[in-house]
């Protein structure tokens, strides 16, 4: 079956869903090994308090520029990309601190308005609230739960702009991503949910290894013990980097084509290298 190049497709409307997801995974199938190799290293680099994280927000950056390059048709290597890539290690690092402050602002005041709401129910209604209660709380759950996936949707691609575009920073990254997304949440909340289907069974895979391996070491070492829980670790950890070098890939390429597409939809498909 002939490959399809999505960047010469002539498709004029948004990929759809099964377009993202069988294009990410053919492009982590036709570059595994390098990609792979990337992201295990990168996942290694995780065990170095600070420089270590910035390393491995760098590679993961890395790979989805690698992607990006290819839905383009204009590959780039390993280390012409890395040369691009490096000098904004800390950016994508400080990227990421300011999304997790974000979401964990965003975090609090959904708890602050969930106490709040209960609180003011239970002054309103007395010992009748129960029922009302537990009404309003399931709504204000759901509603919370639908805005943090929004948010996640908005923020998705935030180390593309920083991976590939020109005079980024890691706060202008978060505009960018949020203008971008703009408008296109439904579609990447539906892509995220098959991707999220797709890793499911490496997931999967490691939970049943983590509870094998603790049913064997539960005998021979004995139950929450200091050799016990490091034992465990010292074979989980492998398997967690593992598998997470498996799945990181897909991901990146996965954001790298969402990035391609929204791009090529609202600033033209003749996409050059953005400098500003």
């Amino acid at each position: 079956m002939p490959k399809k190049n999505l960047s010469s497709s002539g498709q004029t409307g948004p990929l759809s869903v099964g377009n993202v997801v069988s294009a990410s995974l053919r492009i982590y199938r036709d570059h595994f090994k390098p990609y792979f190799g990337l992201a295990f290293v990168a996942y290694l680099w995780l065990l170095v308090p600070i420089y270590g994280w910035a390393k491995y927000s760098a590679i993961s950056a890395l790979i989805s520029r690698l992607a990006f390059g290819e839905v383009r048709e204009k590959p780039e290597t390993v280390s012409d990309a890395r040369l691009e890539v490096n000098p904004r290690m800390w950016s994508f690092l400080w990227a990421g601190v300011l999304t997790s402050l974000i979401f964990l602002g965003v975090y609090l005041a959904g708890t602050i308005a969930m106490i709040i709401l209960g609180v003011g129910v239970a002054a309103i209604f007395g010992q009748n609230s129960s029922i009302v209660a537990v009404l309003l709380v399931a709504v204000a759950v759901i509603a919370f739960f639908i805005i943090c996936i929004r948010l996640f949707s908005r923020l998705l691609i935030v180390e593309l702009p920083l991976a590939i575009e020109n005079n980024i920073d890691a706060s202008s990254a978060i505009s960018r991503s949020w203008q971008l997304t703009k408008g296109s949440v439904g579609r990447i909340q539906w892509i995220v949910f098959v991707g999220i289907l797709v890793s499911l069974p490496i997931t999967i895979v490691v939970q049943i290894l983590s509870v094998i391996v603790q049913l064997v070491l539960t005998p021979l070492l004995g139950a929450e013990t200091g050799l016990f829980y490091l034992v465990y670790y010292l074979l989980i950890l492998p398997l967690s980097f593992g598998s997470g070098a498996l799945v990181t890939p897909f991901w990146q390429a996965m954001k790298a084509i969402i990035y391609y597409d929204l791009r090529s939809r609202k600033e033209g498909l003749g996409l050059k290298m953005r400098d500003r």
